[in-house]
This record gives C-alpha cells, structure tokens and sequence, in this order.
C-alpha cells in the first residue's frame, strides 16, 4: 500500500453529476454517494497525506466501514398491509 494516491484516472470525469467510485468505477447517484476522509496522526503526517474518496455504498459496506442499522428504518408496504 502506498501512502500516496494514484494519479487521476483518466476516463474520470469532474462533473459532480457524473460521479463514479473510486473503488469499483461505477457511476453513483448523487443521493447515493458516501464520501470517507482521513486524516493522519501527528506522527505519521510527514509520510501520509489527508484523503477524502468517494464510494458506493456497496463498496463503503465491502471494506468494513458500513454496516446494517440495529432498527430499520421502515420498509415498503406489503400486500397484506
């Protein structure tokens, strides 16, 4: 792992309507983007730098930083509602 990203791909676009993931590529809905930042520790800032990517919520869900919510949040009604 290196601690610096890679250069910018270049089939990315800048249009925030267009965004796409940086970890699988797909393209993600405005409503549905997750964006994760980090930043490091005083002692590690020298060989590190601040990062802020955008994800998918699949991908955020398939490094561990997502998980299912204790009580859902409701569901849609069934037929026999």
């Amino acid at each position: 792992m290196s601690s610096r990203r890679e250069a910018a791909d270049a089939t990315r676009t800048d249009d925030p309507s267009e965004s796409v993931c940086d970890r699988c590529g797909d393209p993600v809905p405005e409503d549905r983007i997750l964006r994760l930042s980090v930043e490091p520790c005083p002692e590690l800032a020298g060989r590190y730098e601040a990062v802020t990517a955008t994800y998918c919520p699949d991908c955020v869900a398939g490094i561990g930083h997502l998980s299912f919510a204790a009580r859902p949040r409701g569901h849609p009604p069934t037929d026999s509602e």
